[in-house]
């Protein structure tokens, strides 16, 4: 008989890892929870009895080795998501790893190289454009053949600085450029694609709201060309909650939070059209769903994800932090 789910395991079992599996267990009905990992074996012991795994493990090493495992989620910090893809990769599963996947392009690219070797998924987690409502925008915008002149958004919230936190060490590639600077990033990255227009590399400006931080703080990426492009990301600082899309006869808005894309209003040669989708869960179903999907039709690639937006919004950071004089991040560890 056909296999009709796939069997997953997270490696890696923070604040994400739990918000990831409780989707998986109950909105995915391709998927099933097969094992959980950490460094740790009481922290992956505990994690297992909460959310009912069959298996734990207190090495990545032991659950790469484990032939019932078809897939893993990397929700580990990035400074390890390198090391764990190639080692999960190399024992033959499928990965998804948290965004951002990596923090160099050159990692990416090998990676990539070692999934296609192996025929298997190597896929950034991106979840924004997995939701349905923001797949439909999508298919609008090409059924209509719609132009877009510009894309405005941003993700930031005011954390008090916190050199104990994640997001302010820089030995753990903190700041809002690899924290939250990825999530527009890839909105602009996903539309220019979708409208094949090429991704020019961003004039970058940066505030720094602490005087003791040694992180990017607030960044602005502002874009020029056939698109034009004004994106946020900051750490320290709220901000607007909305994306804005503009072409010809055209504009939308993805409403709060936009990287949670659920209502979408548009304004089309003088029509009002709106897209709204029922919430199901926390948001990771959709792409564990794709993702399994795939395995399941024996695919090796991602329309949705991409490997070539992923790649140039690594490139797209890697620039940006080395423009305004962080690119020891990208190194960090």
């Amino acid at each position: 008989m056909p296999k009709t789910h796939v069997r997953w395991a997270i490696a890696g079992l923070g604040n994400i890892a739990q918000r990831f599996v409780k989707d998986l267990l109950k909105h995915v009905p391709n998927a099933r929870l097969e094992a959980v990992a950490a460094r740790q074996l009481s922290r992956a012991k505990q994690f297992a009895q909460t959310y009912q795994s069959p298996k734990y493990y207190g090495s990545y090493q032991q659950l790469a080795q484990d032939p019932d495992v078809d897939a893993v989620y990397i929700a580990s910090i990035h400074p390890q998501h390198r090391a764990m893809a190639e080692l999960f990769l190399n024992h033959g599963k499928h990965v998804l790893v948290e965004k951002p996947a990596f923090t160099t392009v050159a990692d990416w690219d090998e990676m990539c190289a070692l999934a296609s070797s192996k025929k298997r998924i190597l896929a950034e987690a991106m979840k924004s454009v997995t939701f349905p409502a923001y797949r439909q925008f999508k298919e609008f915008i090409k059924r209509n053949h719609i132009k877009i002149d510009s894309i405005e958004a941003s993700f930031g919230n005011a954390n008090p600085l916190d050199v104990q936190s994640r997001i302010f060490d820089p030995h753990l590639c903190g700041g809002a450029t690899l924290d939250v600077g990825v999530y527009p990033l890839w909105l602009y990255a996903d539309l220019c694609a979708l409208v094949a227009e090429a991704v020019p590399n961003p004039i970058v400006t940066h505030t720094q709201c602490n005087a003791d931080a040694r992180v990017d703080e607030t960044v602005e990426y502002n874009f020029s060309g056939s698109i034009r492009g004004l994106l946020g990301a900051s750490i320290s600082t709220d901000m607007p909650r909305q994306a804005i899309i503009k072409g010809p006869d055209f504009s939308a808005i993805i409403h709060e939070k936009w990287w949670n894309p659920k209502t979408i209003d548009i304004v089309y040669q003088a029509k009002s059209h709106q897209i709204t989708t029922t919430e199901r869960g926390g948001g990771f179903e959709y792409e564990i769903e794709h993702i399994s999907s795939l395995i399941l039709a024996g695919k090796c690639h991602s329309e949705l994800l991409p490997s070539s937006t992923t790649g140039r919004v690594i490139e797209l950071m890697e620039h940006s932090l080395s423009a305004i004089g962080f690119e020891s991040l990208l190194q960090a560890n």
